[in-house]
Formats: structure tokens, sequence, C-alpha cells
């Protein structure tokens, strides 16, 4: 079976100076979205990387990785 092609990841990390979670994806200079929670960051990142066929990854508030999806 072929492995399934990606195109590209997108990054759930924590701004503590605006206190939002952005999302941004590999090699993009801007943000594509902030949220004010990780679950809504979460949920918005899940549409995205289905709807684009990518990966996510999650990190804590301290910067520490947390998830791989």
């Amino acid at each position: 079976m072929a492995e399934k092609k990606t195109n590209g990841t997108y990054r759930v990390i924590y701004d503590s100076v605006a206190k939002k979670w952005n999302i941004k994806k590999d090699g993009a200079e801007r943000i594509i979205d902030s949220r004010k929670t990780k679950e809504e960051a979460l949920e918005r990142v899940k549409v995205l990387s289905k709807n684009q066929n990518s990966n996510f990854v999650a990190y804590k508030k301290d910067g520490k990785f947390q998830k791989k999806k």
C-alpha cells in the first residue's frame, strides 16, 4: 500500500505576549489563525489539516512538544 503524501505540517503554539494560541503552517511567514483557548485552536487545526491533507503538531504553553497527528 502506498504511503499517503501530506501537504506540510500545521503547528499550534502558545503566544505568551498576546495570550493566544496561534496556528501556523511550516514555511509560512504569517499566522493562519489565533484562538483564545487551546481547545478552540485544536478544533480549527483538525479541520485545516483534514482539508489540506496535512499533519499537525501541538505544543504545551511552555513550548514543549505535546502531540502529533
